[in-house]
Formats: structure tokens, sequence, C-alpha cells
């Protein structure tokens, strides 16, 4: 089987079995709008207002429901020795770690286009700013989420206690996407673009190279391990 066509036929499975169950898709969603919800009740009404509060409750949603998300892309595939056969299945390993991380960006893609509109409802937000500008910067730091994520979810679903420790390994890497998903945030609200936090957005580019590139060139190592 070729490349690509192992590629499309992973992310179909996954597309399938998500269908059928809807694990991955709706679980973040409702996780968000609970998350969402907790932020309106706690919080004073004058407080809603305030754009630090809406980035840190949208940010705060998006990174949780994201780890639910992410955590099933190989957690599926524990029982039965599912993982096992996809690992044995006469493909290169890159080509499973690029359409697992691809699902698992398109699953987070379609949560975040759901539940960010009904952020910016419920918090009275104006976007401020082009929607290409905060597509892009949605778009990046969802990537960098789900290239490193996926690697850990590999780890993770070999591990017996995996989906405890799951959390526990991502969120240290994920520091920087935080910070500078918070800077661009704010950047985006009162400027209307990334100008003064222009360097958070070239640090995303960054760290999108590398934890893609490397844990695709690692894959085959980690899986076997």
């Amino acid at each position: 089987m070729s490349y690509g066509r192992a590629v499309a036929a992973i992310i179909r499975k996954d597309f399938q079995l998500e269908w059928r169950t809807g694990e991955a898709l709706l679980t973040p969603v409702l996780l968000s709008l609970l998350l969402m919800l907790v932020f309106v009740f706690a919080l004073p009404p004058s407080a809603l207002r305030s754009s630090d509060m809406f980035v840190a409750g949208l940010w705060t949603a998006v990174f949780f429901s994201g780890t639910v998300g992410l955590s099933r892309g190989f957690g599926r595939e524990r029982p039965d020795g599912r993982l096992l056969g996809l690992l044995l299945a006469p493909v290169d390993r890159g080509a499973v770690f690029l359409a697992k991380a691809l699902v698992s960006f398109l699953f987070m893609a379609i949560s975040a286009s759901a539940t960010i509109p009904a952020f910016f409802a419920v918090f009275g937000q104006s976007p401020g700013a082009p929607v290409w500008r905060w597509a892009a910067v949605v778009g990046l730091v969802l990537l960098a989420y789900s290239g490193s994520g996926t690697l850990l979810g590999a780890v993770a679903a070999q591990l017996r206690a995996g989906e405890v420790l799951y959390p526990v390994l991502l969120f240290p890497l994920l520091v920087p996407v935080v910070l500078a998903a918070v800077h661009l945030t704010d950047a985006l609200l009162v400027e209307g673009g990334w100008g003064s936090a222009g360097v958070w957005m070239n640090m995303l580019v960054v760290y999108n190279i590398l934890f893609w590139g490397v844990p695709y060139l690692v894959f085959e190592y980690v899986v076997e391990v």
C-alpha cells in the first residue's frame, strides 16, 4: 500500500469509528460548554465582560477538552490488540503518526469551531480582528497541540496507567503553546492583529516544525519501546 493510501485509510477508519461512537468529538464539545458554564456561574456579571476572563476561559476549555479527545486517538486502539495490528501493518510507521495527528487536529478544529463562537456570545466579546487572523492563531495552536499530543498518546497507550499519566506528560510540553495562545488572543482583541505579539506567532511556527518533525522521525522507535 502506498504512503498516501495508508494515511487516507487510517483517517477514514477513525472517522468511521467516530461516526459510530462520537467519543473524540462530542465529549470535548460538551466538556468545553460545561467549562464555559462553570465560568458563567462562578464569575460576577461584570467580570464576564472582561477580555482577560474571556481569554482565560476560552483557552482553559480548549486545552482541557482537547486532552480528552487526544487521549482517545490511540486509546481506542488498545482493546483486542488493535494497536499491535495497526503497527504490524505493512506501511511506514510515519504514515501512522501523520494520519493520527491529522485526525486529532481535525477533531479539535471541529470542536473549536463549535465552542469558540459560543464563548464570544456568552462573554460578549467582539472579535476585533478579521476571521482569517483568528483562524491562523487557532489553527497553529491546535496543530502544535495535536503534534505533541499524538506522540505522547502513542506512549500512553502502551502504559498501564496511560490515561492518568497522559495529561501529566502533555501539559508541561504545552506551556509555550498556552503562553503564545494567550498573548496572541490578547493582541487580536486589543490591537486587531498580532503586531506586538508577533514573536509569539513566530514561536508557534517553530514549535509546530519541531513537534511535528521530531515525533514523525522518532515515532517508530517510540512505539517499539
